[in-house]
């Protein structure tokens, strides 16, 4: 059984995206860059005292996140520059000529029409927005919740961080169990 445990972790490993990214990273052209920027801000718009995508360099990262033409892409958000860099041109740069309203039009058009494009868009945008620390700071200052924040999960995630166990190291019978029918009201004497 805990062959099985392990055997699924690595193969969970295998799929996160490499620390760092390719190396070379890929490259987009100034209207690609101009394009995934205007997207990048419709998709997390800036406000509430977080900054825009495009004012963290969203666009160095997922050049970095992107699989480079002849690599099969094996990291999530599992992106292939070819392809990738069709959608971007499908935007078109009249998208980034266009005002925020009509923006958004055109992201749901291409959320339909190639759904593929627009989910690693997103994914691409999230994931590199959160790993900026220009982000994490913004959640520590403007998030009540975010004030002991110690920084993103991304590019890693937690794995990185879990020990290792095995069914042999589960406490076994302790705890207990009450069925719901067995469960009694206690009226509590109002103060």
């Amino acid at each position: 059984m805990a062959n099985v445990q392990t055997d699924a972790r690595e193969e969970l490993l295998a799929q996160r995206a490499q620390m760092g990214g390719v190396d070379p990273p890929i490259t987009f052209s100034k209207q690609q860059q101009a394009i995934l920027n205007a997207a990048a801000d419709e998709v997390i718009p800036p406000g509430g005292g977080f900054p825009a995508p495009s004012a963290v360099d969203v666009v160095e990262f997922i050049t970095r996140y992107v699989a480079p033409n002849g690599q099969t892409p094996r990291h999530f958000p599992c992106a292939e520059e070819g392809a990738f860099k069709a959608g971007v041109d499908r935007l078109g740069n009249a998208f980034v000529q266009a005002g925020s309203q009509r923006r958004i039009e055109i992201l749901e058009r291409a959320s339909k029409e190639d759904a593929t494009f627009f989910t690693q868009l997103r994914d691409l945008v999230y994931y590199g927005y959160y790993s900026r620390p220009a982000v994490t700071q913004a959640i520590r200052d403007n998030l009540e919740a975010g004030r002991d924040y110690h920084g993103p999960p991304q590019p890693l995630g937690y794995l990185s961080v879990t020990e290792r166990w095995n069914e042999s190291e589960i406490p076994k019978g302790r705890g207990s169990y009450t069925k719901t029918k067995e469960i009694k009201r206690i009226p509590v004497e109002k103060l």
